[in-house]
């Protein structure tokens, strides 16, 4: 059994995509999604389409180790999420688990994953966040039914350059005339499932097309999804799992400039950055590299600590909630001063961590406190709780005008967080 694009999806997700070589935080040059080895050397760069194949070959020994290790019949769903653990922790630790001992005594899989998953969660004795919300994907895709072939009429699309094909074998054993070149992104409508055979699905392609073969992982809309979703669910809400909060108002006499510190300073506790426990320890990084409310002290502790993230000046809303739908934070700067009608002021930045359309609000942690989005400045005092601008409802009507200042695709943020 090999892993499905799905799988593929989950691995690379928690992986993260660097098309140049850095040193992760354990002093190891990587590139791709986590590839390391003799090949990789400094300044090194990658393609996407590198990239992908470079994860595809060191994925075979993850595959190879569940296949070999694990003695029960296991679906599409519970291969992936043991391949991405193994990928992730490694063969010898899948080898040596109770969770594998317990699979292999044939207990209730669901139920030995759920237990035993999450106790990988682990980094030098501490519990890493980024491991936390991995094992917890794991979880989720191994306990999810795997995918079922559509019936009836379904719409598909190309992931890649791909085949029609005669015949459900590989392209390049077969002469011109049959197979007929596909180009990524194509959409076609109305095609009826034939048949099914060795990973290809024989369709009768709507508006007239014919009868052809298509190699299942190459197309989108043949299955059901399998999907494991980035962010929580609480009604209307989507937003991300256990995120902390720090307040810059406990920072010292310089806390009320550290907005942009504390901020950041919750995205890498959530990514679990190895050495940031709290923001006055990522303080200690930006004042290595200049006055902490600039970007370039900011990059360059960044940069120290191997975390790699875009500052952009042209954020949308529907940007930001790309990044919380993939499962990742913004860190929105707005204009906290005047009326609403006409912000103003040098800039005041908080995190994004949710949104719900259906109440028009976004979560937010706003390290200082409480703002009075209508009329500017806070509503928070010297004399208040640190906690009180934990998860705040901003409602769009009024945040949006400070953070989109000046029309709808101009916010300015960090997003795009990775680590390692």
């Amino acid at each position: 059994m090999k892993t499905s694009l799905a799988g593929v999806n989950l691995i690379k997700s928690f992986e993260g995509l660097s098309l140049t070589a850095y040193t992760c935080p354990a002093g190891v040059l990587t590139v791709g999604y986590g590839h390391t080895g003799p090949d990789v050397t400094p300044g090194k760069k990658v393609t996407e389409q590198q990239a992908e194949a470079l994860l595809k070959k060191d994925l075979i020994w993850a595959e190879d180790a569940v296949t070999t290790l694990v003695k029960i019949p296991l679906n599409q769903n519970q291969f992936d999420a043991l391949v991405s653990f193994t990928y992730n922790s490694g063969k010898g630790a899948l080898e040596l688990s109770s969770l594998l001992r317990r699979l292999n005594n044939k207990e209730d899989p669901c139920g030995v994953v759920k237990d035993e998953l999450p106790k990988w969660c682990h980094g030098d004795g501490a519990v890493l966040p980024g491991l936390v919300r991995r094992r917890a994907a794991e979880v989720e895709m191994f306990c999810q039914a795997p995918a079922q072939t559509k019936t009836g009429l379904v719409d598909i699309t190309s992931l890649q350059q791909t085949w029609f094909k005669k015949n459900p074998v590989d392209s390049a054993e077969l002469p011109n005339d049959q197979k007929a070149k596909v180009y990524q992104g194509r959409t076609i409508r109305n095609c009826k499932v034939l048949s099914q055979k060795d990973k290809h699905t024989f369709l009768e392609l709507g508006f007239g097309l014919g009868d052809w073969w298509v190699f299942d992982e190459h197309w989108s809309g043949i299955y059901t999804d399998t999907t494991i979703k980035s962010y929580a669910v609480n009604g209307n809400l989507r937003y991300l799992r256990n995120f902390p909060y720090y307040c810059q108002r406990d920072n010292g006499p310089e806390g009320w400039r550290q907005c942009q510190t504390s901020s950041i300073a919750m995205v890498l506790r959530y990514l679990g950055v190895k050495g940031i426990n709290d923001d006055v320890d990522y303080l200690q990084y930006v004042n290595k590299h200049g006055d902490t409310t600039t970007r370039p002290a900011q990059s360059g502790a960044l940069n120290e600590l191997g975390v790699r993230a875009e500052f952009r000046q042209n954020l949308d809303a529907q940007d930001v909630k790309e990044q919380i739908d993939k499962g990742f934070p913004v860190v929105a700067g707005i204009c906290h001063h005047g009326l609403v009608s006409n912000p103003v002021g040098g800039g005041h930045f908080v995190v994004i961590t949710g949104y719900s359309d259906a109440d028009a609000y976004w979560l937010v942690q706003d390290p200082y406190g409480k703002l009075d989005l209508v009329q500017g400045m806070w509503e928070t005092t010297a004399n208040d709780a640190l906690n009180v601008g934990q998860n705040l409802h901003y409602e769009y009507k009024n945040f949006d005008p400070r953070f989109f200042v000046g029309g709808k695709s101009n916010g300015w943020g960090w997003i795009n967080f990775q680590y390692p």
